[in-house]
């Protein structure tokens, strides 16, 4: 039954807490983190297995994978704007990654956290697959990624902007940068609804994060493993 009413389901939860968001304009009111929550509520009240719901919204995921190729129209809009900045912005995308990674690996060193969970862990700040991929060839658990990233991008979308707004940085292509580097293509889905500049620049640094991370995780790890013992 649920497989018929997966999306019918699904698209109702986020139509309705979108109209929500806006009329109340509470951070709490999240277009992601809610519908995830009543549709997880329905599953266990209903004792619906998670793969046949999988299954019944396999046409939105086959959409959403498409839509994620629309990131690349405010990329070509601001195209002039980054080309002249690219330096700086590859920088402080490479400074994020190695900020995000080194106080992992420090504060799972300070509380003894196994290597497999601290493998888990390193990328939180990616997108999904790639998350997955890295975490699994350092011997994580792709699982605890998967999770991690969810919850990292969500709380990324929830209070981004107002800890922006609350540390001064009204800059939109810093606000761009910043919620394309910590909370992926949520953040950067967030981003986008805000303004075409922060959506441009957002998608910048998640492409640019992704791939830094991807390059440098891999060795920060296993020096850190070395350097432990």
């Amino acid at each position: 039954m649920m497989f018929w009413l997966a999306i019918p389901v699904t698209v109702l939860c986020y139509l309705l807490t979108r109209k929500l968001a806006r009329r109340f304009n509470n951070l709490l009111i999240n277009p992601i983190m809610i519908p995830a929550l009543l549709i997880i509520a329905l599953l266990l009240a209903t004792d619906t297995s998670p793969a046949e719901y999988d299954a019944g919204t396999r046409p939105l995921a086959l959409l959403l994978e498409l839509a994620v190729v629309a990131f690349a129209l405010p990329l070509y809009q601001q195209a002039a704007k980054i080309r002249s900045r690219l330096m700086p912005i590859l920088l402080c995308c490479s400074l994020s990654v190695v900020i995000s990674v080194g106080t992992t690996l420090l504060i799972g060193g300070i509380i003894h956290q196994s290597p497999e969970l601290l493998a888990s862990v390193l990328t939180k700040s990616i997108t999904t697959p790639l998350a997955m991929s890295v975490s699994e060839s350092m011997g994580g658990i792709p699982a605890i990624a998967a999770g991690l990233v969810i919850i990292v991008g969500m709380m990324g979308a929830i209070i981004g902007f107002p800890l922006l707004r609350l540390a001064g940085v009204n800059h939109l292509e810093a606000q761009g940068l910043a919620m394309g580097a910590s909370a992926h293509a949520i953040g950067t889905g967030a981003a986008a609804e805000v303004g075409n500049t922060q959506g441009a620049f957002a998608s910048l640094a998640m492409v640019v994060c992704g791939i830094v991370t991807a390059l440098l995780a891999p060795p920060l790890f296993h020096l850190y493993l070395w350097f432990t013992g």
